[in-house]
């Protein structure tokens, strides 16, 4: 049997782009930029792919056409799951910002090529045979995955400088993807929230930071406890598309962290929100963060976070927990919780 080399590098570099992707999405700082090199060029590849071998794949199945099977509407609804995740990503990185239906381009180019791990996966398993090292291992194999990579670095690196040249709105761009929203603006940039995190506005006077777990003092703090006199520079990037940069005032979260002294077998800390949504952190971690009350010299908006929120440099918007409550100290590590909320 003929080997569909083609079928096999299309799901191979697809799974690639996803996974890069994914990665991609959480990395914060420049030394993980390469994640989201590499998504593109994965993703480029798998357009050269489709355009050199997309018909000699299409063909018997659009061949059977009115007599499709299971199997035949998986594929199809694949490739355009898959098409359309391509499109609006090339889209947001060279013609700008825009949305639909309320939500960023960025945000429908991620969650349409989530919508296909379930379909690729399925493929992955029903055709694992084509992924045997003996098929990869030949030598017109290996020449034409590096003629594939060869040429999504070349129409990555091309495009990139085209883009510069002609100032194309993808020029300013983040590393991550993300375009600037204004910077040192106060409360002024967008807010936004991670799938349904929008509580009621909190009452300041009734508002307590509770702090528990792995500690020789658990506290109950008032905001009036809290000394606001460290400030940081820092810049929120949101896995919606977009950036900002603003200095932002508040109490270190390692000097609570201190007041409450966690014990000898303390290796996390949760920060919890008001709504329940929270993210966990190794001890050194969250001595380098603030718990902000103000950005720009003005307090926190509710939309923002009010009356603290969580700053993290280097680190996605999504890390940045809104409305803090409560801080739990854990004897376990931070890495015992989803990779990305699901709340």
């Amino acid at each position: 049997m003929r080997y569909p080399w083609a079928n096999a590098f299309i799901l191979a570099t697809a799974a690639l782009s996803l996974v890069s992707g994914y990665f991609g999405m959480t990395a914060g700082d420049a030394a993980r930029a390469w994640y989201l090199d590499l998504h593109r060029v994965s993703g480029y590849g798998v357009v050269v792919l489709l355009l050199w071998k997309g018909h000699n794949i299409l063909a018997p199945v659009l061949r059977r056409f009115g007599r499709w099977s299971g199997q035949d509407l998986a594929a199809m609804l694949m490739l355009a799951l898959l098409l359309a995740s391509l499109g609006l990503g090339v889209a947001w990185a060279h013609a700008g910002r825009f949305s639909l239906l309320g939500f960023s381009g960025l945000t429908w180019h991620i969650n349409v090529g989530l919508a296909v791990v379930p379909l690729l996966g399925w493929h992955l398993l029903r055709y694992y045979r084509l992924l045997r090292p003996r098929y990869w291992a030949e030598r017109r194999a290996v020449l034409r995955m590096t003629g594939l990579a060869a040429a999504g670095i070349l129409i990555w690196q091309a495009t990139a400088r085209v883009e510069r040249v002609a100032a194309w709105a993808g020029a300013s761009r983040r590393f991550t993807g993300s375009y600037p929203a204004g910077d040192f603006s106060g409360n002024a940039f967008p807010t936004t929230s991670w799938l349904n995190d929008d509580p009621r506005p909190i009452l300041r006077d009734t508002w307590r930071l509770e702090v528990s777990g792995a500690v020789e003092r658990g506290l109950s703090l008032r905001l009036d406890d809290l000394i606001a006199d460290a400030s940081l520079t820092a810049t929120l990037d949101c896995t919606g598309g977009w950036h900002s940069t603003q200095r932002w005032r508040g109490v270190p979260l390692g000097s609570v962290l201190d007041m409450a002294s966690p014990t000898e077998r303390a290796a996390s800390v949760s920060v919890v929100s008001a709504t329940g949504y929270y993210r966990r952190f190794s001890l050194n971690e969250a001595r380098e963060m603030l718990l902000a009350s103000h950005v720009g010299g003005e307090p926190l908006s509710h939309g923002h976070g009010a009356p603290l929120r969580l700053v993290v440099r280097g680190k996605r918007g999504f890390e940045w927990v809104k409305w803090v409550t409560r801080l739990e100290v854990n004897e376990t590590g931070k890495w015992l919780q989803p990779p990305l909320p699901i709340q």
